[in-house]
Order: structure tokens, then sequence, then C-alpha cells
């Protein structure tokens, strides 16, 4: 257990690290977007992610998950293991390039179509025809990501984040500046640097998979360990013949593989979509509530492009846990060991709450600050102040969703998403035209809110969780932390829109967070143990 859950965190640790750095990069990229393209053909820019999340739902997301969840729910000797588990991932890259492939020339030739009927905006089709070019790289990257997450090696996926990153930022600012770029030209280069970005990510994830295979690091821990268990018997099970043998496992392999990648395609291919139309329907419902198709553009692109990313920004700790979590539920699942699901529950859930508490305090407090100062933005800073609510029951409900998932109850999470999707479109179609952006803002929480309870009702039985520990002490000091502070911020004579207010607001927020978790460690709420 204990070795188990240091992998568990070292790998959180490594993907933590890798997604600040990653998100920081891609925050000063969001800027420089936002300047070189301006507000409306941002909301165009961001228009076209609702067909990318659809199509990786379909090529990608689900087959990624499967991978991940058959590996790690693969138990046995370790070199009939690692036959196995490459087995899985090369059935995982075959399914996913035919559908990625056939998805490209399928977007590649209805581009128009799609653009002016799906996302009600035919100045998109453009953007889709260099989308498509990313998909086949795209899929087979995520295969091979969830190849390592599945064995709980996060450093291969860690990098290729970093090398995605650095690729894709580095094309747009050369192709812009060297070109002197900026609207539709520029759009386009920030269409291209995601593909030459996936492109670079996916050959490093390749080259890494291949050197790994051939260099037998997985073989060679599986003779060791058949040294232990006996030589002749690792021998033999190394020299089987595969004339019948591998054909019926590969059969297996297959039909489990498919099975369970098409339900958790299918299950996320509907919340794409319910995404996408809810991603689709903000614009349109804020024309409805009279805003010029500009403004509308231009709203959406702000809170899409800047207030939101911005949010989800802290919960790269959260999705970096998550995506970890999964396999290791996944493995005591298969092992069927409930306190060792209960302690994931407890310690993923307790972190979730301390770290959305953190930031709902720190945008609550500068929010505003922040939408003037960084982006010169007065709404963004409005959104940013309205969406702080949300980050307690978005982490949390973040890893309640990989857990519910690595528990192999994936319906259960595609109802409970689906609920809570609707939820925000209700609001959409119904109140957003009478009320404008604030009702969508609204409707976020509301949707949020709905979606952790009802997986808290179901992981209930795994919970061990103290009132006082978890929610009455953090939220009291922080409130008492943020107001002394926020008084002695107004107190300070610095000009607005200043590097000095910047570094101003980034010291007080450094000094919440070392008061913050004096408080909880003093007062026992959080244990150097838990990390051990």
């Amino acid at each position: 257990m204990k070795k188990l859950r240091n992998k568990l965190i070292q790998g959180t640790l490594i993907l933590t690290a890798t997604g600040f750095i990653t998100r920081i990069i891609g925050f000063v990229y969001r800027i420089f977007l936002a300047n070189i393209l301006g507000t409306n053909l941002l909301g165009v820019y961001q228009l076209v992610f609702p067909v990318y999340g659809i199509c990786f739902t379909i090529y990608g997301a689900g087959i990624q998950t499967a991978i991940s969840q058959l590996i790690a729910s693969n138990v046995g000797e370790s070199a009939q293991k690692a036959r196995k588990d490459l087995a899985i991932l090369k059935w995982g890259i075959f399914a996913s390039l035919s559908l990625s492939v056939s998805l490209s020339f399928l977007i590649y030739a209805f581009a128009e179509p799609i653009a002016a009927r799906f996302l009600l905006e035919p100045a998109c089709s453009p953007y889709l025809r260099l989308l498509c070019l990313l998909f086949p790289f795209c899929g087979t990257s995520a295969c091979i990501n969830g190849y390592f997450y599945g064995k709980k090696e996060a450093k291969v996926p860690a990098v290729t984040q970093i090398v995605e990153q650095l690729v894709r930022v580095a094309s747009v600012f050369l192709l812009c500046i060297l070109l002197s770029a900026t609207g539709e030209a520029g759009c386009r280069f920030a269409i291209l640097g995601l593909v030459f970005g996936e492109a670079a990510s996916c050959f490093y994830n390749c080259f890494h998979l291949v050197r790994s295979v051939r260099q037998g690091v997985w073989l060679k821990q599986a003779y060791i360990q058949n040294q232990n268990t006996g030589r002749k018997k690792g021998s033999a099970l190394l020299r089987t013949n595969a004339s019948g043998y591998e054909k019926i496992r590969h059969n297996k392999i297959a039909s489990s593989l498919l099975f369970l990648a098409f339900t958790l395609t299918t299950t996320k291919l509907v919340i794409s979509i319910l995404h996408s139309v809810e991603a689709v329907f903000i614009p349109a419902a804020l024309k409805k509530y009279g805003c010029s198709p500009q403004d509308a553009l231009s709203i959406y692109g702000i809170l899409s492009g800047i207030a939101l990313p911005f949010i989800l920004f802290p919960s790269t700790v959260t999705n970096s846990f998550a995506v970890m979590l999964l396999p290791a539920i996944a493995q005591a699942q298969a092992e069927r060991s409930h306190d060792k699901i209960k302690n994931y529950v407890t310690l993923s859930g307790k972190y979730s709450l301390f770290i959305g508490y953190l930031f709902t305090c720190i945008f609550l407090l500068f929010g505003k600050d922040f939408g003037t100062v960084l982006f010169h933005s007065a709404d963004a800073g409005t959104y940013i102040y309205a969406l702080s609510w949300l980050c307690p029951f978005m982490y949390l409900s973040t890893t309640f969703t990989s857990i519910i998932n690595g528990l192999g109850k994936t319906q259960l999470t595609f109802l409970i998403t689906a609920v809570s999707l609707l939820v925000k479109i209700y609001f959409l179609i119904f109140l957003v035209p009478r009320f404008g952006i604030h009702a969508y803002l609204a409707g976020s929480l509301i949707s949020y809110i709905v979606m952790t309870v009802l997986e808290g009702i179901y992981l209930h039985p795994y919970m061990d969780w103290s009132i006082v520990n978890f929610f009455v002490i953090p939220c009291i000091s922080l409130t008492i932390l943020g107001t002394i502070l926020k008084k002695l911020y107004l107190l300070i004579p610095v000009p607005l829109s200043s590097i000095l207010t910047v570094s101003v607001i980034g010291i007080i927020c450094l000094i919440i967070c070392i008061g913050y978790l004096f408080v909880l460690q003093r007062l026992k709420c959080i244990n150097i143990k838990d990390f051990l």
C-alpha cells in the first residue's frame, strides 16, 4: 500500500510540475493570442474546439482510458503481463488511427457545412480544415500516454506535454512575428501551431516507446522477478510458442479493449456533444439577449479563452491526481481492497477541497484585479470573480469522476455528467436570452454543485470525512486571512495595471498560502504521512 501510494504521489507531483509549466507557457501564449487576434477572432478560434473535442472523444479519449484501465488491472507474472500490455497498446493504436484518419477526411470534406450549421459561424471552415491534420498524431500520442499511465509511469506523458506546448507556442510566435501576421493569418498560424505541437509530441512518444521496448525495460523487470520465483518457470513462459496461444489471447485482448473503449467512447461522446452544444449556444443565446454578433463573440472569447482557463489553472494538481488515481483505483478494485479505495477517496477528496477553498479565496479577493492588470479587460476580471465559486466543486468533481471510472462505473459518471450539463444548457436556452451572461455563470455553478453532490452520494460508503477538519477550519481560516490581507492591500498606494501591482498581489497570495498551510498543519487537518 505504501509503495503504491508513493508511486501515485510521485506521478501526481511529476504531472503537476509539468502542468504548471505548460499552463504558465499557455498563460503567456493566451495573452499573446488575445493581442494578435483580438477578442472577436479569439472567439472564432475558440469555436473550433467543440469539433476538436468531439473528434478526440471518438478517436482518443475513450481508447486512452481503456488502455490505462486494462493495463492497470492486468495482474499476473511480469513477463506475460509485459507482452499483454504491449498487445493492448497495439490494438489501441490500430483502433485510434483507423478512427482518426477517417475523421480527418470527413472534417476536411465537410468543413463548410459543419462551420455554418453546427458552429453557426461560417468563418470557422478554413480553420477546421487545418485542425483535422492533427488527429492521427493526437490519437497515437493519447494511446501511448494511456499505456504509461496504466503502468503508473508519469514521466513520459509529462515530458510529452511540455514538448507539445513548447513546439506549439514557439511555432506560432515565430510565424506571427517573422511574417507580421495578425487577424485571420494569425488565427491560421495558431491552428497550425496545434498541428506542429501534436506532431512533435507524437514523434517523441513513439521514439521513447520504441527505445523502451528495445532496451527490454519491462522484460528485464520480468526476468529479475522470474529469477526470484524460479528461473525455469520464467524461461518457459518467455519461450511459449505463440501459434495458438497468442491468437486466442489477441482475440480476447482485442474484444476486451474494443468493448471497454466503445463503452467509454459512447458515454464520453454524448458528454462531449453536450459540451459542444453548450459552447455553440453561448454566442447564440447572447445574440438573443440583445448583443451584436461581434459583441457575442467577444464575450465568448473572453469567457472561454481567458476567464475559464485562468480559473482552471490551479486544477493542474487535481487533474494530475485524477489521471494517476484512475489506474490506482482500478488496481485496488481488481485486488478487492476496500481499504485502499477508501483511503484514496478520503485523501483525494480532502486535498481537492483544500485547493478549491484556497483559490476561491484568491479569485474572490483579486479576480477583478487579475482581469484588469493581466488582460487589460474589466470583463475578464468580472468573470474570474464570478467563476471563483466553482473551484471547490470543479476540483472535487474531477477526482470523484476519476474514482468512479476506476471502479468501472462509467455509465454512472455519464449519467451524472449529462444531468449537470443539461442543467447548464437549460440556463443557456431559457435564462441567458433574458438575463445575459450572468445567467450562464450562475448555471455553471449550479451545474457543478449538482454533479459533485450526486457523485458524493455514490462514493459516501468510501468516505471517512470530518466536517470540522474538511469544511469548518479551512473556510474560517481563509476568511480571516483573506479579510486582513485584502484590507492591507487596499492601504498600499500601488497604481493599477502595473508590474508592481502584480508583484504585490503575488506576495499577498503567497502569504495566504503559507498561513493557510500553517493553520491546517497545526490543527492537524493535513498530515505529512498523507504523502508518504
